[in-house]
């Protein structure tokens, strides 16, 4: 007999119970606490509606995952290998998964009424019993994805009795994990790129359990997969240099991707699918589409001499479209993707904004347009093509118009929106520029249902500047947050927007999981139960979450304290980098890296705390392992600037060169030693320039000859810089200098499509704008 649903599961239930009682995440929209408890043991009895049999293998992984040994099933539920009635297990946990046809009349209405009801469940747990009711697969598999949290995070091994009626904010919740990275151009791999399928079916795992429902999973560079028509255009046997600990030095090493040692992808897409995930494949249109312009070269696009003595570079190793061997290439290739298994394409325009292709076929057909003008009429022909070899069902995103002026003439919107292949989702709408008037210009422009995902990379800058603790800008100097718009902050207000403006999707770019993990929870929070909390609660929320209580308070604290500083802002003889450009000299700079410095000490000492109560499980461990090495880098940093600031006010004051010697010393100690946690925690740290266009992500070669080449100024060569250590800024930076004049404008803006109106999330002290917050 199924619980009561006209019913709480006692008489003193408890209804909208604080979030942190049932750490789940996402939050259920509506949640009432009995005050009862269930033991979880290691058996449960385990009935499913026929018309959900065929979950019964993910029901049963769930369980086992949480030591759940013995999984009978009751007598008529659907078929098994060890079934038997219930009776002949009388103190056994009953968990049954129950249909329309099992589903009381109040709980189908309630479902019914939900925004998204196939994807909505119920759940109640009341004297040992746990029952999911859903009116379709997908919430199913939600229902069974909140059993398993609860489970996991159960008190002593209990969980409370409760009532849950749930269900999303909007259709998908997307993240984007890094498969290949520029490989074989800038980069081999690191992170993610580097796991195979046993540890990329955690990840799934993961996602699955926290109602993530579409991974957008990025394939730039070399393919890391077999492709025999273009088998050398393949992540097989690149020439790289890592650092080897035992000899402290860079040994040559040839890489293959994991893919292509032991294929894992086609099944991981079906073991993704199985859970209700797509999976769509994040590739260029037409720059660093496999290795194809590396290995013919001919083949890219054509600079003109004035442009060359400009300075301009093709390093976004943009393909020549106009050359029949490329469009043969890229159609091969977009068809290899769809026979792999996946459930769609997004394809990305070459972030190249100053020039286009300038051979003499190019300037026929695109030459009297402006650069920006051709490249997206490009864009709209191969997506023209790519739509005729793709199946109708294969879905079809694009991320273009990205380029400045930010600001864009509606008339020109609407003019690509009629010639954009009506099949088209967007996955890049823009994120909180010129006060969101902008996003809400393409939501009336585009319309929201073509609209799958905004401009949330505060994740992917953290990996392009070699995995710094790029996570909330409250640590950041005033200045910096003039330019630091893309981080968790930012990316939760788009979320909102995306739900508010009722848009089809949001897409979490999150290149970087090691240490970052809140961006992915934030994906899962703010895409199923949005106005649940302002930025901080979920902060607090999410932290204890990840951690459990205790060490989620101290990881939250070490959050909130540690300092980002990129190597750069140090040397004032640097370029600017785009998105971190203020220096930190001086006085009052001084000061700041003396703050930071003691901040990454305190975070340090977060970490030795949490290791001693217990990180528990994986996630956990991997998470803190992860943020103490960014916190270790930024102390590194930190130090290296305050004996750098000290050296340079001793040379300028009293000048006594003792002093001096002992500054520069400690600075290029403290620098050395940054260098080297890098270079033995990041397996792709190597300046690269295969394709000859230099790319130094991590720069922490070119700062320390930077302070070599100061401290040599003043005490002699003994401190001479090294002749073989590139001078460059990144070939991925230069076309985005112009944030240099946009960032402050971009900064200022308010995310007026975040703010709900009418409305102020549940949780939110009294007083907080709707659907935001004040910065701590």
């Amino acid at each position: 007999m199924s619980p009561n649903p006209d019913s709480t599961p006692n008489s003193n239930s408890n209804p909208n119970p604080n979030p942190s009682s049932v750490p789940l995440l996402p939050t259920p929209k509506r949640l009432t606490l009995g005050t009862g408890r269930t033991r979880i043991g290691r058996e449960i009895v385990l009935t499913l509606d026929p018309v959900f049999g065929e979950l019964a293998g993910i029901v049963r992984s769930e369980l086992e995952h949480l030591g759940v040994k013995t999984i009978r099933e009751a007598a008529g539920a659907s078929n098994a290998s060890d079934a038997s009635d219930a009776s002949n297990a009388p103190n056994a946990v009953s968990l049954s998964v129950l249909g329309r046809g099992e589903m009381p009349e109040p709980i189908e209405r309630e479902l019914s009424g939900q925004d998204y009801p196939e994807q909505s469940y119920a759940l109640l747990s009341e004297a040992g019993r746990l029952t999911v009711y859903a009116l379709d697969r997908k919430g199913a598999l939600n229902g069974i994805a909140t059993v398993h949290q609860l489970i996991e995070g159960a008190s002593g091994g209990e969980i409370p009795d409760l009532s849950i009626v749930d269900g999303p904010d909007i259709e998908r919740r997307i993240v984007s994990p890094t498969l290949t990275w520029y490989a074989g151009f800038a980069r081999a791999g690191f992170g993610t790129q580097l796991w195979d399928g046993d540890r990329w079916r955690v990840f799934v795992d993961w996602c699955f359990r926290h109602k993530i429902n579409a991974l957008n999973v990025v394939m730039y560079g070399f393919w890391p997969f077999e492709f025999p028509e273009y088998s050398d255009t393949t992540l097989r046997d690149l020439r790289m240099e890592t650092w080897s600990s035992e000899i402290g030095d860079w040994v040559e090493v040839r890489f293959t991707h994991p893919n292509l040692r032991k294929p894992f992808l086609e099944d991981l897409i079906r073991y993704a699918n199985e859970r209700g995930i797509e999976v769509y494949a994040y590739i260029g249109m037409n720059s660093y589409s496999g290795g194809y312009p590396v290995v013919h070269p001919e083949s890219r696009s054509v600079l003109s001499p004035e442009l060359v003595a400009a300075g301009h570079v093709n390093n976004y190793d943009s393909l020549c479209t106009s050359r029949e061997d490329v469009r043969r290439y890229l159609i091969a290739s977009v068809r290899r993707i769809e026979e792999i298994g996946f459930d769609g394409l997004v394809f990305e325009e070459s972030e190249e904004v100053q020039w286009f292709c300038q051979c003499s076929e190019c300037q026929r057909k695109y030459g009297h347009l402006p650069p920006n003008e051709a490249k997206h009429s490009v864009t709209v022909e191969l997506l023209e093509e790519y739509a005729k070899a793709l199946k109708p069902e294969t879905l079809i995103g694009i991320r273009w118009l990205r380029e400045p002026p930010i600001v864009k003439d509606r008339e020109r919107l609407a003019a690509w929106n009629a010639r954009l292949p009506s099949r088209a989702k967007l996955f890049w709408a823009p994120g909180l520029e010129d006060d969101d008037r902008e996003f809400l210009k393409w939501v009336d422009v585009f319309g929201p249902e073509r609209i799958w995902s905004r401009n949330c990379e505060g994740s992917g800058f953290a990996a392009s500047l070699g995995r710094i603790p790029y996570l909330i800008p409250d640590t950041f100097p005033e200045e910096l947050r003039n330019y630091a718009f893309q981080h968790l902050w930012n990316d939760i207000a788009q979320f909102q927007g995306a739900v508010n403006t009722k848009c089809a999707a949001i897409n979490g770019y999150g290149f970087e999981w090691y240490g970052h993990e809140l961006y992915f929870m934030a994906t899962a929070q703010f895409g199923w139960d949005c106005w649940r909390f302002d930025r901080d609660g979920f902060l607090a929320h999410a932290s204890r979450h990840l951690h459990g209580e205790e060490n989620g308070a101290r990881y939250e604290r070490l959050i909130r304290s540690v300092p980002c500083i990129h190597e750069t802002q140090i040397c004032p003889t640097l370029p600017s980098f785009p998105f971190m450009p203020n220096k930190y000299v001086g006085p009052e700079g001084l000061a700041y890296l003396e703050r930071s410095a003691e901040a990454a000490e305190r975070a340090l000492r977060e970490l030795d705390e949490m290791e001693r109560a217990g990180l528990g499980n994986a996630v956990r461990r991997e998470n803190a392992e992860a943020t103490r090495i960014m916190v270790r880098r930024m102390k590194e940093v930190a130090e290296a600037g305050i004996a750098f600031n000290r050296f340079l006010a001793e040379r300028d004051g009293e000048g006594d060169r003792g002093r001096m010697k002992r500054h520069a010393d400690e600075a290029l100690r403290h620098a050395e030693e940054d260098y080297r946690i890098v270079k033995e925690h990041y397996f792709d740290t190597k300046a690269h320039d295969w394709t000859g266009v230099p790319i130094g992500e991590y720069y922490i070669p070119m700062v320390v000859n930077e302070y070599r080449k100061t401290f040599a100024a003043s005490l002699g060569d003994e401190y001479a810089p090294g002749d073989s250590v590139p001078y460059m800024v990144g070939g991925e930076s230069l076309p985005w200098e112009w944030l240099l004049e946009w960032g402050p404008k971009i900064a200022a803006a308010k995310p007026l499509a975040a703010a709900r109106p009418n409305a102020a999330p549940a949780g939110t002290p009294a007083g907080t704008p709707a659907g935001r917050s004040e910065a701590p």
